[in-house]
């Protein structure tokens, strides 16, 4: 599906849906009953243009989002509120939640290093040094990968690297990134 309203989006439609008779009307299988729907009034009669084609994308794109997953949807939603009951979400908007859910998106180097054990070392060990001068050279999708390789997760924790939870199911009381450096 992405890929065809992709490619709609790049490249000229024009003669394209003439044979076709591309409409602003779909038809949408509903375990094995091909429906039709209608994505503005009037869609039947209304043909796709290389003029409106963005318009016909972002319709159908929105379409298939409400409606096209809908029994899914409702039922990730469900399992979801069982989870967490819905009056407890009630405070947070979207970017809270994602926050909560997902941890931090950027990675504080100054933070990580804070909240960094270090074992047989020292901050000013040179192969300390050396470490953190890496890793601050580093982008944003290469930190969280070396705190996937060596954490579990390439998500810093909402509280930040103080928070950060070992990946043993026995213990999960927060367990400080470390650098342990041996002979």
């Amino acid at each position: 599906f992405y890929n065809s309203m992709k490619w709609i989006l790049e490249n000229d439609v024009t003669g394209l849906f003439e044979d076709q008779m591309q409409t602003f009307a779909i038809d949408h299988d509903h375990f094995g009953k091909v429906r039709q729907f209608e994505l503005l009034p009037g869609g039947k009669e209304q043909r796709v243009t290389e003029d409106n084609k963005k318009e016909y994308v972002d319709l159908y794109v929105e379409w298939k989002l409400r409606n096209g997953c809908d029994k899914q949807a409702q039922a990730l939603q469900r399992g979801f509120y069982e989870m967490v009951p819905m009056h407890l979400l009630t405070a947070f908007d979207e970017k809270d939640l994602e926050l909560i859910i997902c941890g931090l998106g950027s990675i504080d180097v100054d933070d990580w290093r804070k909240h960094t054990k270090l074992k047989g070392c020292t901050e000013n060990s040179d192969i300390v040094k050396w470490f953190w001068q890496v890793v601050e050279e580093m982008d944003n999708e290469r930190k969280a990968r070396l705190l996937q390789f060596a954490t579990g997760s390439s998500r810093v924790p909402i509280s930040g690297f103080a928070g950060l939870r070992g990946s043993s199911t026995v213990n999960s009381a927060p367990r400080l990134f470390t650098l342990n450096v041996t002979n």
